[in-house]
């Protein structure tokens, strides 16, 4: 794609005009399926996801915005093929964090609708390719090197937002085709389905997906974001599910002790 072509796709993404938005996003994603895709570096990848940025900014309305989500979603699970996955993953997150501070109030919520559909497909593209190395460490690099960084730079919304939907969206995706059963109602079933959800869990890498956050748990230099992150790590599901036998260790809390306790000279 030329710099003339990559410029009128962003144009029109970020048009006014519904249908003008609708007839680019399709040709984005046919353009976005063929192996030309591949070609494109991080810098044209972030002048699409700028594009892509401006079309959810300029929809209204709670129905299309959800659509619309889903659609920006549906990229990382149909489209993007794998030579072109981990740069459309990371200019998402460039862009997305570069144009954060100049959310308004009124459009913050369709931007967290966003995420949490993106890191559902995201899930859903790992799984149907059966969880697998490779594709994953592209994820989670992706993640480290940004919107998990720790870095000052990132809004620290940002992390919050994925401490408080990670494991939502690992149980939604993983738990896809279980039917929910009730204890009190019918005991054997929901033994039956609980003994199914801990043969998926222990053939999914889970501890590897959450290992960004045990990273941070450790590094950030923020308090509240270490404490975030020990929330996601001691989320009572993990346990049930066999992934973490004990609560993580208790060095940050020692540190934090230290850090309230420390008046200066």
């Amino acid at each position: 794609m030329s710099e003339k072509q990559t410029s009128t796709f962003v144009k029109k993404l970020a048009s006014n005009d519904r249908k003008t938005r609708e007839a680019a996003f399709e040709a984005l994603g046919n353009y976005l399926k063929s192996r030309s895709s591949s070609k494109l570096s991080l810098l044209e990848m972030e002048k699409l996801w700028k594009g892509l940025y401006f079309a959810m900014w300029f929809c209204d309305k709670a129905g299309p915005q959800e659509k619309l989500a889903q659609e920006l979603a549906n990229l990382f699970s149909d489209v993007i093929p794998a030579a072109s996955y981990s740069t459309f993953h990371e200019a998402f997150w460039v862009i997305l964090i570069k144009e954060w501070p100049s959310i308004d109030q009124w459009r913050i919520d369709k931007y967290y609708l966003t995420i949490r559909r993106i890191l559902r497909q995201n899930f859903i593209r790992l799984q149907k390719n059966g969880w697998e190395e490779e594709e994953i460490n592209d994820f989670l690099q992706v993640l480290e090197k940004h919107v998990l960084s720790g870095d000052k730079s990132v809004p620290v919304a940002l992390p919050y937002h994925l401490c408080d939907i990670y494991i939502d969206e690992i149980e939604t995706v993983l738990f896809a085709d279980l039917e929910e059963a009730d204890l009190e109602e019918n005991e054997e079933q929901f033994k039956e389905v609980f003994r199914q959800k801990l043969d998926i869990v222990e053939k999914t890498p889970v501890e590897k997906l959450l290992s960004p956050f045990a990273k941070l748990n450790k590094s950030a230099l923020l308090k509240t974001l270490r404490i975030k992150c020990k929330e996601v790590l001691e989320d009572q599901r993990l346990k049930d599910w066999g992934v973490f036998e004990t609560d993580t260790d208790n060095e940050n809390e020692e540190d934090d002790e230290e850090e309230e306790e420390w008046k200066g000279f």
